[in-house]
C-alpha cells in the first residue's frame, strides 16, 4: 500500500507544528525532506509526521531543537518513551508523598481522639500500601517525631502520646512477627539495657534489621545484662542491638554494657544507638562495641556485618 502524502497544512495539523516551525526546522536542521510536487509543493510522508510530532513532543519537554534535530525516527521515539517513563515515575512519587503525608495527618489527628484503634487500623492500611521500609521511614518516624514535637510545643498531652506510642509499638511488633528471614539469615538480640523503659527505638532497629536480611529475636525493653547474654547464647547471636534513649550519664548502663560484653561469646558484636547512646562512647569503645551514629550507619553495619567478621563498620 503507498505511503500517504499530506500537503504542509495537513502535516502541521498531524504533527502539532506550525507550518513556519515546519520550513523553518527543514531549512536550519533538515530534520524532513519531503517530496515535492511539480508546483514545488511539499508533500509529507506519515513517516515524516510522525518524525514531526516525536520532535514537538521532546522540544515541549525541554530538549533542545538542535540537540535533537538529527536524531532518527526510532532513536526520538526511545527517547520521548524514557520521558514519559519518568515523568510517570515523578508523578507516582508525588502522589506517594502526598499519601504519606495524609496518613500522618490521620494518624496526628486520631491520636489527639486518643483513638489507638483507629491508628492501628490506619497503620495496617499503611502496610499494604506502602513496602515495610516506606512504612516505617515515611510513615512512622515522621509520625513519632510530629508527636514528640508536638508533647514539646504542648498541641499534644502526655496521654495524646502513651496512645501514640502503644498504637506504633503494636505495629512494629507485629511487623517484626510477620518477618520471614533467610534460612541463612544472621541471628541479631534486640532489647533495652536494664533501667530502659523506652522501647521504640529498638523496635525500629529490629525492624531494619529484619529488611537487612536478619533473624531477629526481640527480647522486649528493659532487661539485665545476664538476660541479654543468655538469649545471645541459646540463639547463637551474631549480634546484640540495645537502644538507650535517657539519660546519657547512668551509671548502670556504663555496668550493664561492661556485664554484657564479659559474658558474651566471643565474637558477638555488641551494637548501641538511641539518643542518649554517645554519652556512653568511653564504654562502648572500651567493650569494642559499635556506637551507631545514625539510622543510615545501622543500615549500612547490618549489611556489611553480614559478611564481615566484627568491629564497628562506619
Amino acid at each position: 500500500m503507498q505511503d500517504a502524502k499530506y500537503v504542509i497544512k495537513v502535516a502541521s495539523r498531524l504533527s502539532g507544528l506550525s507550518p513556519y516551525v515546519i520550513r523553518a526546522w527543514e531549512k536550519r536542521y533538515g530534520v524532513v525532506d519531503p517530496e515535492r510536487t511539480d508546483s514545488n509543493r511539499r508533500m509529507y510522508s506519515n513517516e515524516e509526521v510522525e518524525h514531526l510530532r516525536l520532535l514537538r513532543k521532546l522540544t515541549e519537554a525541554g530538549y533542545p531543537i538542535g540537540s535533537i534535530a538529527g536524531m532518527t525516527t526510532d532513536a526520538l521515539r526511545l527517547l520521548l518513551e524514557g520521558e514519559e517513563g519518568r515523568k510517570r515515575e515523578t508523578a507516582d512519587a508525588e502522589d506517594a508523598e502526598s499519601a504519606q503525608r495524609s496518613m500522618r495527618a490521620q494518624l496526628l489527628a486520631l491520636a489527639k481522639k486518643l483513638d489507638g484503634t483507629g491508628m492501628e487500623r490506619l497503620l495496617v492500611e499503611g502496610s499494604v500500601l506502602f513496602s515495610h521500609r516506606v512504612l516505617l521511614e515515611e510513615v512512622i518516624l515522621p509520625f513519632v517525631e510530629d508527636v514528640g514535637r508536638g508533647w514539646k510545643e504542648g498541641s499534644i498531652r502526655i496521654a495524646h502520646e502513651h496512645v501514640a506510642t502503644a498504637a506504633v509499638r503494636n505495629m512494629l511488633t507485629n511487623l517484626l512477627y510477620d518477618a520471614q528471614p533467610p534460612a541463612d539469615a544472621p541471628s541479631l538480640i534486640v532489647s533495652t539495657p536494664q533501667g530502659q523503659a523506652h522501647e521504640l527505638g529498638a523496635l525500629i532497629g529490629a525492624n531494619i534489621a529484619v529488611m537487612s536480611g536478619w533473624d531477629v529475636t526481640w527480647l522486649g525493653p528493659d532487661l539485665p545484662a545476664e538476660e541479654i547474654a543468655a538469649s545471645a547464647r541459646d540463639t547463637d547471636a551474631t549480634a546484640v542491638l540495645l537502644s538507650v534513649v535517657y539519660p546519657p550519664d547512668d551509671p548502670r548502663i556504663h555496668s550493664e554494657l561492661s556485664s554484657l560484653a564479659d559474658m558474651l561469646l566471643p565474637g558477638v558484636s555488641v551494637v548501641v544507638g538511641g539518643r542518649s547512646a554517645p554519652g556512653y562512647r568511653d564504654t562502648i569503645d572500651r567493650i569494642d562495641g559499635c556506637l551507631l551514629e545514625s539510622m543510615e550507619h545501622l543500615w549500612d553495619w547490618l549489611d556489611r556485618r553480614r559478611t564481615a567478621d566484627t568491629g564497628c563498620l562506619a
